[in-house]
């Protein structure tokens, strides 16, 4: 079995992102490979509203969201993992997954409704049928 060399962790403001990326840096460590931060700002299907106020609010998401990940990031050098990358990008679960070729996908589990899951989708839903390489979901422990 080869080590994983590349492992991408999904990160939101949830706390099961947090254990994930926790997980992620003890992978990166013993494998002495590069992690990937990542974050998709999905696309909103809402037809009500103005696309300016969409714009808006993707523009902040992507805000708070380089200033989470450069945050994670110092996290995972000052734990000694050397190679770390940002990544943001605006779409879905599958083009991320096409983007960055990656040996191990962490992902958190979050608490969904089954109504949550059937209106909104489910991200680890998407990334555990459409990934090419191992995924892990980090349970909130």
């Amino acid at each position: 079995m080869q080590p994983y060399k590349t492992i991408l962790v999904g990160l939101d403001a949830s706390q099961a992102a947090q254990f994930a990326f926790k997980k992620a840096v003890n992978f990166a460590q013993a494998a002495a490979g590069q992690l990937v931060l990542a974050h998709v700002i999905e696309a909103s299907a809402q037809a009500d509203v103005p696309q300016a106020v969409i714009a808006q609010a993707q523009l902040e998401e992507n805000h708070a969201f380089q200033t989470k990940l450069a945050a994670y990031r110092q996290q995972a050098l000052a734990a000694g993992v050397e190679q770390v990358k940002i990544l943001i990008m605006r779409g879905t679960a599958r083009e991320l997954l096409k983007k960055q070729p990656t040996d191990l996908i962490l992902i958190g589990q979050t608490t969904q409704t089954a109504l949550d899951r059937f209106m909104l989708g489910s991200f680890a839903t998407a990334v555990v049928r459409d990934a090419n390489c191992d995924v892990l979901v980090v349970k909130n422990h």
